[in-house]
């Protein structure tokens, strides 16, 4: 009930528009606060080396970006809220950044000498609170639309608009600020983050990695604390080293570097676990794409990839690390085992490193970073175990679906907005699955395809089920939960190695076939040729003995990557069906150009053979499909009636309910040993 509740919070929560425009908004964002960062890393760097006048000037720049980081927040989700609600990016984009300056200025958030104000969660009000006041006035006919120059009520609407929006908001930001200041009880109940608090420090790690776990950066959003923590910090290193006095133990580097490892929630821990803890190639493939971006403690790619951000498997073990490498990293300090912090390093400093130099270049700041790494991964391991039962579930992005997350034009193009493509239809798929896994198990059922003229089954075609504890048999509804997390290519895999094991027995008749469907995407692996040819090889079947089904789909993906895989298969002897011809493209050119061992010619056509239209159209087809030289097998056939005229056609393969339901292995391995009994193919 508890999994099923966070679940369901967790889908709603993904399903946000409002929400999913602003996480979207902060990758977009990612390049701009990289560049930041990289160039401070790089300008610390050069100060080591003596290079102080270019050190500066790097700096200055990554200062200068970072200060433009809100600003820029504030503009991109002001465009997906136009975009999203349909109405003028100028009347949204406009007021929003006036009312932003100004109220920062009321509220005295404009440093001295500086016209950018950098305040995050204003920067996310503004916006939406304009947003939603053109809206209602758009519902409300407020705009002008005359028979003028659309450009004449453009410019009409625009000034009006922004005059109104601005004066509302400053009024009320004025007020509401005026308010704030006079009342001391409300001031009074605003978190403070000291230098001496472990209650206050452990708080603050919390909500910015519960910000983090639904993809927002919890750094950006609460930046204004950290400035202010920076600055105690900052006197307090300038307090040590002029008089030697005491260093607090809770400075702004100490998050960085004992709950930072690897980027929020301590995620170097996590990659680690994917690297070294797991069976599935995705995982590993990702843990070895981000390692390096983990070094320098950037995480983007594991929150949003794996992902981690609504997640209810991670949540727990992302939220509970960096709070318990808090709370040992402050007891180590306080009882002496390592040194405080007291030098200043880039949150990009690579782990190991960072605790080495922020400790005053002592070894056990080091130690105290490896302990953690190594109990982040004792958290995790449990937790990613589970979500490695699923196969992998919840993987990594497909091609596709990466290309639809990083199309920023697209959002807000429909009222269903998400940040990660299908994320919540993602979270329903892998707790489907999980559920499946749990209350049964996969199997293989088989489907005899009869030769009507030697009353003989001439080949099985591989089918998956899923069957309960209680008995109760599912037919594949859940594949469209594996294609969703992009697992189709593992489930694919798996069924041709069990079925070319469970087969085994009837490898000894020479003219036995087993017949197995591949979908495009497991086709079009680099390797699935290799790793076909080395299951065959390993198994008892000979390479004749083995068929793949592929659908007409393929055929207009990847016309020569096909080609390839196509002739790899074909020259040990594989052989190669279409299925559902008929069904889909149905693209003659297709049909010519590949040398198809046989081609299956759909149910569709078979249920229409009662018309007139519909045998001629069947007849057709079949003729045509003759003309390429392959095999034709008609599935789907369940009456007597379509049996008589598919056989006056001279076609002699058929499956279907007519003559066998799909089976489990061992009924079907009885039938075939009777099949010379005319009688009981006939049952």
């Amino acid at each position: 009930m508890y999994n099923k509740s966070i679940y369901n919070l967790f889908t709603k929560v993904s399903e946000n528009a409002y929400l999913n425009g602003l996480c979207n908004v902060f990758v977009m964002l990612l390049p701009v606060s990289l560049l930041s960062a990289f160039t401070m890393l790089i300008g610390n760097g050069l100060s080591w080396f003596g290079y102080t006048s270019l050190s500066e000037h790097l700096v200055f720049i990554s200062t200068l970006v970072w200060k433009l980081f809100p600003l820029l927040l504030l503009v991109y989700y002001a465009l997906f809220l136009s975009t999203f609600h349909k109405v003028s990016r100028t009347i949204i984009v406009t007021p929003s950044i006036l009312v932003y300056v100004i109220l920062s200025n009321e509220w005295g958030l404009l440093h001295a000498g500086s016209v950018l104000p950098a305040n995050y969660p204003l920067a996310i009000v503004t916006p939406l609170l304009v947003a939603l006041s053109v809206r209602y006035m758009t519902r409300r006919r407020v705009f002008v639309n005359s028979e003028l120059p659309n450009v004449v009520d453009q410019s009409i609407n625009l000034i009006c608009a922004t005059v109104l929006l601005v004066f509302v908001y400053t009024v009320i930001g004025h007020v509401l600020g005026a308010w704030f200041q006079s009342c001391t009880d409300v001031s009074a109940l605003v978190p403070k983050l000291g230098v001496y608090s472990l209650f206050d420090a452990l708080w603050y790690e919390l909500i910015r990695n519960l910000l983090w776990s639904i993809g927002i950066n919890g750094h950006i959003i609460f930046s204004p604390f950290k400035a202010e923590l920076y600055e105690l910090t900052s006197s307090s290193f300038a307090l040590y080293k002029e008089w030697g006095t005491d260093l607090p133990i809770l400075t702004s580097n100490f998050y960085d570097i004992y709950a930072g490892i690897g980027g929020a929630g301590n995620t170097l821990s996590l990659v680690l676990c994917m690297l070294f803890f797991t069976r599935n190639k995705g995982y590993r493939n990702l843990a070895i794409a981000t390692l390096v971006l983990s070094i320098f403690n950037i995480n983007e790619p594991i929150l949003f990839g794996l992902p981690v951000i609504f997640n209810p498997v991670l949540i727990i073990p992302f939220l509970l690390t960096p709070l318990v490498a808090i709370c040992i990293a402050y007891v180590a300090t306080l009882l002496g085992m390592v040194p405080p912090i007291s030098e200043f390093v880039s949150w990009m400093t690579p782990a190991f490193i960072s605790g080495y130099l922020a400790t005053g270049e002592h070894i056990s700041g080091a130690l105290l970073q490896f302990v953690i790494v190594i109990i982040g991964i004792v958290i995790y391991l449990p937790f990613f175990k589970q979500m490695d039962k699923v196969i992998g579930s919840h993987a990594i992005f497909s091609k596709g679906s990466s290309d639809e997350f990083f199309n920023y034009e697209s959002i807000g193009g429909g009222r269903n907005v998400a940040l990660l493509p299908h994320m919540s239809s993602n979270l329903v798929a892998q707790r489907q699955i999980s559920k499946l896994q749990q209350d049964g198990e996969f199997v293989l059922f088989y489907q005899p395809q009869v030769d009507v003229e030697s009353n003989k089954v001439s080949s099985l075609e591989v089918l998956i089920r899923h069957k309960a504890e209680d008995g109760t048999i599912t037919p594949p509804s859940f594949l469209a939960s594996f294609s969703k997390l992009g697992l189709t290519s593992e489930l694919d895999l798996w069924v041709i190695q069990k079925a070319l094991d469970e087969v085994s027995p009837l490898a000894k008749d020479a003219e036995f076939k087993v017949s197995i469907n591949v979908s495009t995407e497991t086709f079009l692996i680099p390797s699935f040729a290799t790793t076909v040819i080395s299951l065959i090889e390993q198994s008892a079947l000979e390479f004749h003995q083995v068929e793949l089904e592929i659908t007409e789909d393929l055929l207009i993906q990847d016309e020569q990557a096909t080609w390839g895989v196509f002739q790899q298969l074909k020259e040990r002897g594989i052989g190669i069906a279409l299925d559902d011809f008929g069904a889909g493209y149905s693209s003659i050119g297709y049909l010519g150009k590949y040398d198809y061992d046989k081609v299956k010619i759909d149910r569709s056509l078979v249920v229409n053979l009662k018309h007139r239209n519909g045998r001629e159209m069947f007849r057709l087809t079949s003729e045509i499909v003759r003309l390429t030289g392959a095999q034709i097998v008609v599935e789907g056939v369940e009456e007597q009636e379509e049996l008589e005229f598919i056989a006056e056609q001279g076609i002699k393969l058929i499956q279907g309910y007519y003559f066998f339901k799909p089976m489990p292995f061992n009924e079907v391995s009885d039938l075939i040993s009777l099949t010379h009994s005319q009688d009981v193919i006939l049952a």
